[in-house]
């Protein structure tokens, strides 16, 4: 596979095709949610089930719009949406049960969880996620990829999410590596901006993402 050249800001564009061995780093930094792993139709059903027990609704094109949003931006959004206030605190904890319920539907995303597993061992790694620390960590595990990291730098870890750097930051300093040698892989425009404001450079993975079959 052939590698895409970066853009000034850091970002790979879209291309169909993708080399490691033409980028230059000390250490990978995954997003979770949509890059490493393919959670989405587990966080609709989380979502919508915890919301439904307190009689609203979620429907899909809607919530499918605003992936990529961490719980509270998501609440923040719905609220605004639909002109009512929830109780966060209650959904969250409730969301995190639920979450667990519906594991056996998460698949991993091979583009991302392949270079992980080539790379283990080579170069230290880490995932940055704006998810809950309980919901990344079951899904690392589920798919058997907790192992390849060496930190799981997660929403409760910051102060700011996504696109503020703060997560990409944590998990360079984690690994004991300078944010300008960090490669970082990302599947949203918030994600991608994180990246480069934490002076890495990141790859799109939405180019190389293999759709899933709808049954």
């Amino acid at each position: 596979m052939s590698a895409a050249i970066s853009d000034d800001d850091g970002t790979t564009p879209a291309t169909s095709e993708f080399t490691l061995s033409n980028h230059t780093f000390d250490a990978l930094i995954f997003d979770c949610d949509g890059t490493i792993a393919d959670t989405l139709p587990v966080h609709f059903l989380t979502f919508q089930e915890a919301l439904g027990e307190v009689g609203y609704t979620l429907e899909r094109d809607w919530y499918f719009a605003r992936t990529g949003l961490s719980s509270d931006k998501l609440f923040n959004a719905y609220e605004q949406s639909f002109g009512l206030i929830l109780d966060r605190p209650a959904l969250l904890a409730r969301c995190k049960l639920l979450y667990q319920n519906h594991l056996d539907k998460l698949r991993e995303h091979s583009f991302a969880a392949t270079i992980a597993r080539e790379q283990f061992g080579h170069v230290p790694m880490a995932v940055a996620s704006a998810g809950m620390k309980s919901a990344v960590t079951s899904t690392l595990q589920t798919l058997d990829l907790l192992e390849l990291f060496d930190t799981v730098v997660t929403i409760e870890d910051v102060k700011h999410g996504k696109p503020a750097p703060d997560l990409y930051l944590l998990a360079a300093e984690r690994l004991k590596v300078a944010p300008a040698r960090c490669l970082v892989f990302e599947d949203t425009e918030e994600g991608l901006e994180a990246a480069h404001n934490a002076g890495m450079r990141a790859i799109d993975v939405r180019p190389h993402l293999i759709p899933a079959v709808q049954n």
